[in-house]
């Protein structure tokens, strides 16, 4: 009985096939790829419009049930001392941050509140993905 000689099979690929493969992959990742980070900017600011239409729905459920908007949005997670009728939620947590991981801005207006995101560069202003995302709810959505 004659033994084969497993070392001398020649088969499998070449050192070009290799970096021709290479090369094409990434080529299309050099393509694809700023449309993914773009999908998962936009991802965000969507999430983030979520989040601020459910805040926002809370302030005005929190008007009607005290009379006056909650001074800070610690009111979503602490009972208020000054209003019996409302009750926190620890849950609800979740709704103090937007999906870039930002504290979201509440202040009181004269005529209402301000409620928004400052975006994904987290500074005031911006354009793109980096502009602030301001609730329906807020005073100056309108502007």
């Amino acid at each position: 009985m004659k033994r084969k000689n497993i070392l001398n099979n020649q088969s499998g690929f070449s050192m070009m096939e290799i970096v021709i493969v290479v090369g094409i992959i990434m080529g299309l990742l050099a393509f694809i790829g700023p449309k993914i980070a773009d999908g998962i900017k936009k991802s965000s600011q969507n999430k983030t419009k979520m989040i601020l239409s459910e805040v926002s729905m809370k302030i005005d459920e929190y008007m009607s049930e005290c009379g006056k908007y909650p001074a800070s949005l610690s009111f979503l997670t602490d009972d208020d001392s000054s209003c019996k009728n409302w009750t926190g939620n620890p849950k609800m947590k979740h709704l103090m941050k937007d999906d870039f991981k930002n504290d979201l801005v509440y202040e009181i207006s004269g005529k209402g509140y301000v409620l928004k995101s400052l975006g994904a560069d987290k500074k005031e202003g911006g354009t793109s993905y980096d502009k602030d995302i301001l609730s329906e709810g807020s005073v100056d959505a309108g502007e």
